[in-house]
């Protein structure tokens, strides 16, 4: 064995020695020293003992500190990269970057002890390297698991454990296509097998029913015994979405027949609680009804994938009781925990709000928001259907439409996500419309697919229905719920555990107990909860609401709104729910009802209407843009002549002459190359250009804008203007490696699509409308900004679109200018101040033409056997290349 073998398994010994003593300290103490900058007010909040700011704490602190900042010296000094000698622990905390290199480097010998003991311990190569690269993926060092990935894949010997890495490593990051992609590639049963947690939901998720059969041949030949427990809940979490419900079964009562010493809590937990929700389980246990009555449904948040914890949903339920209680000739029957809960609240029911109403008796069933296609729903069940929709189930599907036999009055709804609005979904809320939005963000989403929706604002405003005023106000202090500012007072957290062990009238309950706190004993609110905030303010507390971010999606018209706008809402809803909820207890027809619901929200959709429309976003002039490109000797078409834009990235100046290579060795005609101006110097250029045997390199003149300090990205927003006389322009990145003809990229159809570009195969960036409202967050404390950018980058859209990937493009410059294209991408770049990439998107919108797979393959998230232009940009360097050898 060489020396330098020696050497590093000595290394790898002695950080192995180090991590174990070591690493939690790192992990307790020194992480949390480098996100808050300072070790001092670190370890004087969580590490001393005694008074805070005695001597003794300050003496106890000290030391804590400098034995963190010795475990770390000691661990780090053995780790590649330099280690810094001034770090105290008490004064000058670890830099950021080094303690990430260092944690890089330790989840990296983390992988390497996994797939040294596992071969020591008797495993094939490929069952080995599988859990190392799990370990890798699992540390968030994705970039190394592909490349491993990629350089196994390229030999004849390793094909297959190349494969099932990178299968790995996009089956986290990326769509399930493309991990499919390596994995259906795969018959070494031993690989699948020891990658099956990721190999058959894979399977699912992207075949459906049709990946069932390799679930039984799994079973069949006793494979499935081999799976590791995590594997098969997640299989099971997959078929489970697809109604595979006799598979399920298998999967779960073969695990579970292991027994308590083979399975960790956890998992048996998930197993059994799975189990509840299959045909015969509990909760498809038929309901409680009355014969001849009409049934109402009262809001509950189970559902196959998790139970809520948050009190603030239970609030909600409570506020919605209250519209019930309210009509003193109403009665209830069916769930007896619901009963005896509603004849004990109905006792504390505001004097002002009470209704003689209609003489009636409504069935009441416990209907649970997220889950309630698998009840058993009896026929004709109404309910109010609010609050945050939706939960996704196991994280791949959504629970809507919902249950047939369910008539929902839509009020006070939140759509968190926007890829819940499949188009089943879009014709299910257009049925049962208008959607009254307890935020604007839902309303503009909503809009934005076609559902008619206004602003409702948040059912928690009134749950003083059920709160009477003392008749002497006795409140006095504060309470802190979620607060991120310290000061005095008890606080508490909304996220209660334990909720999820308790009967629904249960929960209720304490839900009840929270707003009676509200209503009663504290005289002051200090929240970041919008659930705190608001049933807090509805009964009369003074409430300081703080959230993390005023622009997140949940608070649009409901964070900074004075008294009268507050009443506003309430009375709004009170209003609406006193004319709807005496109609249903009479038993009026399902027309009547809707048609009613429709006339009473009227002028609330002609005022979302008006709001909407006053939003404009912030496009520049053409005439502005004509004076800064005036300027410039722009460049003038060829005849036969490819023109290619190529975009270099702070950092990226060196891959051009690669890239220019790249394209000069697979051109069949002219082209030329352009560059931003100052990208390099004029010596470099000529001297790549001179490379270069069908092509040349130029230089852009320079372009400025005020307000914009991105150059690239200035430029390319410019650049229908700069290429004014061009029809065409093809956009590749100088981390491109290209192994095909561009002037054939450029011949691409896009018949009347404004440019030619890929779908961003990544898991974040599928919805359009969920990248706008990620970009209206970014807003932070500019929360009306965040609500004009809504409203504007909304009014546009009749549909959601994919997002798309505009590093590699083929630019219809003509189209481009006609439509005011950069003259928008300009104006948001300078008033927004995002980037290029997501100003394009908001623009363009789906108006784009889909580019052949092959020509922009992206290695972090997918790979191809005949790659056309593999995308390097943002991702590591790989040593192999993406084409297979031929």
């Amino acid at each position: 064995m060489s020396k330098q073998a020696n050497a590093k398994d000595k290394l790898i010994g002695k950080g192995r020695e180090l991590v174990k003593p070591v690493v939690h300290g790192i992990a307790r103490r020194a992480l949390p020293v480098v996100e808050r900058a300072s070790g001092t007010k670190y370890v004087r909040e969580r590490g001393a003992t005694g008074t805070a700011g005695s001597p003794s704490s300050a003496k106890g602190a000290k030391k804590i500190a400098l034995e963190t900042a010795r475990s770390y010296r000691n661990l780090a000094s053995a780790l590649k990269g330099r280690t810094a000698g001034d770090v105290d622990g008490w004064t000058v905390a670890p830099a950021k970057k080094e303690v990430d290199a260092k944690l890089r480097e330790i989840a990296r010998l983390n992988a390497d002890s996994i797939l040294a003991e596992s071969l020591i311990s008797g495993s094939s190569l490929g069952a080995s390297m599988v859990e190392a690269g799990r370990a890798l993926i699992d540390a968030g060092l994705h970039g190394e698991a592909v490349s491993i990935g990629l350089n196994l894949r390229r030999r004849p010997e390793h094909q297959q454990i190349g494969r099932v890495l990178l299968g790995m490593a996009y089956h986290r990051a990326s769509n399930p296509e493309a991990a499919w992609n390596e994995f259906e590639r795969i018959d070494d049963r031993e690989l699948i097998t020891a990658a099956a947690l990721e190999f058959y939901p894979t399977a699912i998720d992207t075949l459906g029913n049709e990946a069932l059969p390799l679930i039984e041949r799994s079973n069949q030949t006793g494979d499935t015994e081999k799976w590791n427990s995590k594997a098969v809940l997640r299989t099971a979490e997959s078929a489970f979405c697809i109604d595979a419900f006799d598979h399920v079964r298998t999967l779960l009562e073969s695990r579970l027949a292991w027994g308590e010493d083979k399975l960790s809590e956890a998992v048996k937990y998930e197993l059994m609680r799975m189990r509840e929700w299959l045909p015969g389980g509990v909760h498809l246990q038929p309901l409680p009804t009355t014969p001849g009555k009409r049934n109402f449904g009262v809001l509950s948040y189970d559902q196959p994938g998790i139970r809520s914890r948050n009190i603030g949903d239970y609030i909600q339920t409570l506020a919605s009781i209250g519209h019930l209680l309210r009509y003193e000739n109403l009665s209830f029957t069916g769930d007896t925990g619901l009963t005896d809960l509603f004849a004990n609240l109905r006792k504390s029911v505001k004097q002002e709000r009470k209704y003689a109403g209609p003489e009636a008796e409504l069935n009441l069933v416990e209907v649970y928001r997220d889950g309630n296609v698998y009840q058993d729903i009896p026929e004709d069940t109404w309910y109010v259907s609010f609050g945050w929709y939706m939960h996704d189930i196991f994280g791949k599907s959504f629970n809507i439409p919902f249950h047939p036999n369910l008539r929902p009055i839509l009020l006070s709804v939140f759509v968190r996500y926007p890829e819940m609005l499949t188009p089943d979904a879009i014709a299910y809320l257009k049925k049962y419309g208008p959607v009254g939005c307890r935020d604007w963000q839902s309303v503009a989403v909503l809009r934005a697919v076609g559902v008619p929706a206004f602003f409702s604002g948040c059912l928690t405003t009134t749950v003083d229905t059920l709160f009477p005023a003392k008749e002497r106000d006795k409140r006095s202090g504060t309470l802190r719920v979620d607060w991120m500012k310290g000061g005095k007072g008890p606080s508490r957290k909304q996220t209660v555990t334990a909720i999820r062990d308790k009967s629904f009238p249960e929960n209720l309950e304490l839900a009840r107990s929270w707003v009676s706190d509200y209503a009663y004993k504290y005289s002051r609110v200090l929240t970041s909860r919008l659930h705190a905030n608001l049933p807090a303010r509805s009964v009369g507390a003074t409430v300081e609401f703080e959230p993390k971010n005023k622009s997140d999606s949940r608070f649009g018209g409901l964070y900074g709104i004075n008294d009268a706008e507050f009443d506003t809402i309430r009375t709004g809803i009170l209003d609406k729910l006193a004319i709807i909820i005496p109609l249903i207890a009479e038993g009026a027809s399902e027309d009547e009802i809707y048609a009613k619901w429709i006339e009473i929200t009227e002028d609330d959709m002609a005022a979302a209407d008006k709001y909407l429309a006053e939003a404009s976003l912030p496009d520049e002039t053409s005439g502005e843009l004509a004076s800064v490109v005036s300027a410039a000797n722009q460049p003038q078409p060829e005849a036969g002549t490819t023109d290619v834009y190529l975009s270099v990235n702070k950092g990226e100046e060196s891959l051009v002459e690669t890239a220019a290579k790249s394209i000069d060795e697979n051109a069949s005609g002219r082209y030329r190359l352009w560059l931003a101006s100052g990208v390099l110097d004029a010596e470099r250029v000529t001297e790549i250009g001179a490379t270069l045997s069908s092509g040349t390199l130029h230089s852009l003149e320079a372009v400025s804008y005020s307000g914009i300090t991105a150059r690239e990205d200035l430029v390319q927003a410019l650049l229908p203007v700069l290429f004014s006389d061009h029809d065409r322009l093809v956009v590749l990145p100088a981390a491109a490696e290209v192994f095909a003809d561009v002037a054939e990229l450029s011949r691409t159809n896009l018949s009347s699509s404004l440019l030619g570009a890929k779908q961003d195969v990544r898991k974040t960036r599928t919805s359009g409308l969920t990248l706008m409202r990620r970009i209206a967050s970014a807003f932070k404390d500019d929360h009306v900004g965040a609500l004009d950018f809504v409203f504007a980058s909304h009014s546009t859209l009749n549909e959601d679109f994919i997002v798309f990937d505009p590093q590699i493009a083929v630019l219809d410059l003509a189209r481009l200018r006609s439509e005011g294209v950069p003259e928008r991408v300009v104006g948001l770049l300078k008033s927004v101040g995002i980037n290029y990439v997501d100003s394009l998107q908001v623009a363009v919108g789906g108006r784009y033409a889909e580019l052949d797979a092959d020509w922009n393959v992206r290695a972090h998230w997918e790979t191809s056997d005949s790659p056309r232009i593999v995308n390097w940009r943002g991702q590591t360097r790989h040593l192999g290349h993406m084409a297979l050898p031929t």
